[in-house]
């Protein structure tokens, strides 16, 4: 079974490097700009996983962070975000992981696969 990850960035150039390098790894890949067009695609798919930018235009992901997690309890949160001060936040917390951008690519595939495992 084809597993999805769903790539909720603002930023076109991060949505397509993640999306090639997920391709790439064998997963359905769903992109999102923005915290509506993210619910929007929960609401019509089950999605395996989510890699949630915080700083989105029209609903950032800390604005939609519970709503997905009421919506669609299954789906793994990996917080992926160039803002370090949101480490120790309850978002952080409450993701499967949180990652900031820049890191090593491998360690996003490493959440991924531990959250699908």
């Amino acid at each position: 079974m084809l597993r999805t990850i769903l790539i909720a960035d603002d930023n076109p150039e991060i949505r397509q490097t993640l999306k090639d390098i997920f391709t790439e790894k064998g997963y359905a890949v769903e992109l999102a700009e923005g915290g509506f067009e993210a619910l929007a695609c929960l609401k019509e798919k089950f999605i395996d996983v989510i890699v949630l930018d915080l700083m989105m235009p029209d609903r950032s992901g800390t604005q939609i962070f519970d709503t997905i997690r009421n919506i669609s309890p299954l789906t793994g949160i990996i917080i992926y975000t160039g803002f370090k001060q949101y480490e120790d936040s309850t978002y952080a917390q409450s993701a499967n992981k949180f990652i900031l951008k820049g890191s090593d690519m491998d360690e996003l595939l490493k959440a991924v696969e531990a959250i699908l495992a």
